[in-house]
């Protein structure tokens, strides 16, 4: 392939893990990011014309992520994420996840098609928070994806030497 400057996606340059596992069938992931649980505030005396200074948050809300999964034959798609395996509904998804005493991580590996170090972010304490469990079935479809939206409680980002992850 030749010497390429831009995030190439496709042919196992981008990954995601669930547990350490890369999930079947993932279509895309979107990462929504945090934010700050408060934008800066300006501190503006009555006896000055601009503020003096801007006090600013040291807290951060919680991430996003979703997840797009082709359906599969045998199992609803939050299935074939790691430890759901038996859980047939967001009930008993959150009552599997009380129940476990890991925390979850998840895992974006991105790996440059010419060697180097692969950056990775990795979200801490996720949790499923919603499931696609509707039905919409067409004549012209051929395959039915569905989301899967978790929460996050932070993220951090490392450089990884290549083949260690």
């Amino acid at each position: 392939m030749p010497q390429t400057q831009v995030r190439v996606v496709g042919s196992g340059f981008s990954v995601f893990r669930w547990r350490g596992k890369p999930l079947a069938f993932l279509e895309n992931v979107q990462d929504g990011g945090q934010q700050p649980i408060k934008a800066p505030e300006p501190i503006h005396p009555l006896d000055s014309q601009y503020p003096v200074e801007f006090a600013t948050a040291r807290a951060m809300t919680e991430g996003t992520l979703s997840f797009q999964i082709t359906e599969v034959w045998n199992q609803p798609v939050w299935q074939q994420l790691a430890g759901l395996e038996t859980a047939q509904n967001i009930i008993d998804i959150w009552t599997v996840l009380a129940a476990d005493p890991s925390a979850i991580t998840c895992q974006t590996i991105i790996k440059p098609p010419q060697g180097g170090l692969w950056r990775s972010k990795t979200y801490h304490n996720v949790i499923v928070s919603a499931v696609d469990d509707s039905e919409a079935i067409a004549i012209g479809t051929l395959s039915i994806a569905r989301r899967v939206d978790c929460l996050y409680t932070h993220a951090t980002r490392e450089t990884i030497p290549v083949g260690s992850a």
